[in-house]
């Protein structure tokens, strides 16, 4: 298609008698050279206090580079591949392909779940990259840099993620939904940063909006004719070594490449905050302090479901008492679901009508409860994190972030085929390896293979007959009709 639209430009210009064909600089190429860089993210090598980095940098939205900042975790000295293995061998991590548009790979727990000792003991032939929320054990090895240390900082950090690899990674240019501050462990990092001040200028995929979400660009060949506006993009970069750590703003567009035989990350994210209360900020010094100790708002203990990427609760919060307090002004009540209907459809919440009536009205039933009967947005206010917590889970809900993950991206007419075709090929029964074969064929891991055959095996001698599908079919395809959506957007 690319050559399609060289040519048909050639054409053109000749048609006209304008033969000086003039591709724009950078076309074809890696993302950055469609014009020179404005420089060097800023970088400093003390660690600023909080109400400075709030001022000059968190509500700036201005990224900064701390240099050498992570050599004093513990995590700097210790995170070896021995060490990791013996200590955290079997934490359970998310796998993304080095490749982001390639497909989701299979580990030791499933398709896109591993432990880190079964990464670790090949991670150097395997084209995946462990980024999965931090397990909670790991925490303590981890600080979270004096910037953080007060005020309201130290209520709002959200989360940690891991990022784990041999190198070779490549992320699509895209913009998160948190503040983060990224500190890298091992290996090096490239960054090229973009403020958000142009993204009028960046193809964003349809149906991106708010705060997240990724560009259509292939970062690897820039499309300069298609894209026109993209070549008036200024850029910033950031190359980041070991022990380095970068703050990147909400919002702020970048694109990540990472070198190195081991390249090792920890990022932690805290609120897009509006204002900054400066309570307990009035010390001469401030020290990190573990992130263990932090009060993360979404932990993980290393197993079972991960809340990656979950939405802020305060955020929530704020914006259901805004909704509420709007019907007040009115003199209005909340006496069914119909604003939180509203509010999911103005915010292109799944893709069906009868789904966001029925979180509505899960939303709605919630609330009631918590707020005894009588929702107002005094009560919203009052709710406390857990509750918020739970309204959030409501809302986000990612298989992808469960165990479940593998049946959430199977349609059930696909898994059917399967087993009917198997059937059919074998008269009328398989064998637990025939399945394996079959379903590893359309993408999916032994391990859930296993589990389908135990499910289908009624008679548990290893043969599963068309008399036992016609038994459990229905029940084994209840598990694969969950919904995923894929953010491809991950750094």
């Amino acid at each position: 298609m690319e050559s399609y639209l060289i040519l048909l430009l050639c054409i053109l210009q000749i048609s006209t008698g304008k033969t000086d064909v003039k591709i724009p600089l950078g076309h074809g190429e890696e993302l950055g050279r469609h014009r020179p860089s404005v420089g060097h993210v800023e970088e400093l090598h003390e660690i600023p206090t909080p109400s400075i980095f709030w001022e000059n940098y968190a509500s700036a939205g201005t990224p900064v580079v701390f240099k050498g900042a992570a050599k004093r975790f513990p995590a700097f000295k210790l995170w070896t591949d021995e060490f990791l293995t013996e200590n955290f061998g079997n934490l359970e991590v998310k796998l993304e392909s080095k490749k982001e548009k390639d497909e989701t790979p299979i580990g030791e727990r499933g398709l896109g779940r591993d432990t880190i000792k079964s990464y670790l003991s090949d991670y150097h032939a395997k084209d995946s990259y462990v980024v999965s929320q931090l397990p909670d054990p790991m925490a303590r090895d981890v600080d979270v840099l004096s910037c953080l240390s007060c005020g309201t900082f130290t209520k709002r950090i959200m989360e940690a993620t891991l990022w784990l690899s041999s190198g070779g990674t490549s992320s699509l240019l895209h913009r998160d939904a948190d503040n983060a501050i990224n500190c890298l462990l091992n290996g090096t990092k490239d960054w090229i940063l973009i403020d958000p001040k142009h993204e009028d200028k960046i193809p964003i995929a349809q149906g991106d909006k708010g705060y997240g979400g990724f560009a259509v660009l292939d970062v690897n060949s820039v499309n300069l004719i298609k894209y026109s506006d993209f070549q008036h993009v200024p850029w910033q970069y950031a190359n980041i070594t070991a022990g380095d750590c970068l703050f990147l703003p909400y919002g702020y567009w970048h694109q990540v490449r990472s070198y190195g035989s081991k390249n090792m990350a920890v990022s932690v994210l805290f609120s897009r905050l509006k204002a900054f209360n400066p309570s307990g900020c009035d010390k001469t010094e401030y020290a990190p302090f573990s992130l263990a100790d932090a009060g993360m708002v979404w932990t993980y203990p290393g197993y079972g479901p991960q809340t990656l990427g979950n939405n802020d609760p305060f955020e929530i919060r704020d914006a259901l008492a805004e909704m509420i307090g709007d019907l007040e002004s009115r003199n209005e009540k909340i006496d069914n679901s119909d604003l939180f209907f509203k509010w999911f459809t103005e915010a292109d919440m799944l893709d069906h009508e009868s789904q966001r009536k029925n979180l509505a009205e899960l939303m709605y039933q919630e609330l009631k409860t918590f707020c005894n009967g009588q929702i107002t947005s005094e009560f919203i206010m009052k709710l406390s994190i857990d509750q918020l917590k739970s309204l959030v889970m409501l809302i986000d809900g990612d298989p992808a972030n469960t165990e479940e993950y593998e049946h959430a991206i199977f349609a059930p007419e696909d898994v059917r085929e399967m087993i009917e075709t198997l059937l059919i090929d074998n008269d009328g029964s398989f064998s637990q390896e025939m399945l394996r074969t079959a379903y590893e064929t359309l993408g999916g891991s032994e391990k859930i293979a296993r589990e389908l055959f135990l499910d289908m095996d009624l008679n548990e001698d290893e043969i599963v007959t068309r008399e036992e599908i016609s038994q459990t079919l229905d029940d084994v395809l209840v598990k694969f009709q969950k919904e995923y959506q894929h953010d491809p957007s991950s750094t």
